[in-house]
């Protein structure tokens, strides 16, 4: 494996600190959400299960407890003050888009003040799901910083015209 390259943590444990690297006993519901853990992941249900459940928060909503998010988009400038509600609808599509397919991954809260707009998410890939789409959309500058030893991934997106 070449140096700085990502591969699976099959056999190692994982840097996330919301991974327990066990199954949880089927059906199991998040009493937060209402997500079902089922077939070895946490998806949504149309009808909750008829027959007694375990109960415990999936990793999204203890991400949420806990105000810990994996990925921050911070969006700032010019252009943003001009269509800020276009640039808020790309991202409220996104998210629903996103959590569609995989409910773990969601907005956590946006905060808006002083010319910037940051929006935290309880999954990385979600962040430059949102990051990329805005630059898609509106063009400017998308930049994106990841530590290593971290998991959180920042999102950086700015146009000034």
């Amino acid at each position: 494996m070449r140096e700085g390259e990502r591969r699976g943590t099959v056999g190692r444990e994982s840097k996330n600190p919301y991974f327990e690297g066990q199954k949880y006993p089927e059906p199991t519901v998040c009493p937060r959400c209402s997500l079902v853990y089922h077939a070895g992941r946490w998806q949504k249900v149309d009808e909750a299960p008829s027959h007694p459940v375990q109960e415990s928060h999936c990793p999204a909503c203890r991400r949420e407890i806990d105000r810990y998010p994996a990925g921050l988009v911070v969006l700032r400038g010019a252009y943003l003050k001009k269509h800020h509600q276009e640039i808020l609808n790309i991202v409220r599509n996104q998210a629903a888009s996103a959590a569609a397919a995989r409910p773990l991954q969601r907005i956590m809260w946006v905060k808006e003040g002083q010319g910037e707009v940051e929006i935290a998410t309880t999954n990385g890939h979600l962040a430059l799901r949102i990051g990329k789409a805005i630059k898609s959309a509106s063009k400017g500058n998308l930049t994106i910083k990841r530590a290593e030893e971290d998991q959180l991934v920042r999102v950086y997106w700015e146009r000034e015209n």
